[in-house]
């Protein structure tokens, strides 16, 4: 029995009801008992068709519910991951452009010294052969003198 039948005989107790006769000054009717409690029998038989209809119903609605907010769930506890993902790789790229910082200053240091001894060593390296060169040329002027004298 479907829910067509339920009100169906809803609205004919209804209407066994507002026919029924008034009784005067007071707010009664005098109805066919027989007839509504005929009714009201057919109501009950007809209910518990409807009431399991209506409870499927609300249990697949609850399913859809249970559903959409696991769904909802892995997609909040996804997002979350991937945020943090994000971020992970956000420290690691600041960690390594840091470190890349670093390692190309202390690069710069070590070039400068690097530098600063070579410059060091050149300039030492070339006083001691100026000396030498002086030295020689002491020799050979001493020795154009001497060819000169014996000349």
């Amino acid at each position: 029995m479907g829910k067509t039948k339920l009100v169906d005989l809803l609205d004919r107790l209804e209407e066994t009801i507002e026919t029924a006769r008034k009784v005067p000054l007071v707010n009664r009717v005098l109805a066919d008992r027989y007839e509504i409690l005929e009714l009201l029998d057919q109501i009950r038989i007809a209910l518990p068709d409807d009431v399991k209809q209506a409870e499927a119903v609300l249990a697949e609605k609850d399913r859809i519910l249970a559903e959409a907010t696991a769904e909802a769930e892995r997609l909040r506890a996804s997002a979350k991951d991937h945020l943090a993902s994000l971020v992970s790789q956000n420290e690691v790229v600041r960690a390594a452009e840091a470190e890349a910082s670093r390692i190309l200053e202390e690069a710069k240091a070590q070039a400068s010294e690097v530098r600063r001894g070579a410059d060091e060593y050149a300039a030492g390296t070339l006083l001691k052969m100026e000396e030498s060169l002086q030295k020689t040329l002491k020799v050979v002027r001493r020795g154009v003198e001497e060819l000169k004298k014996k000349g």
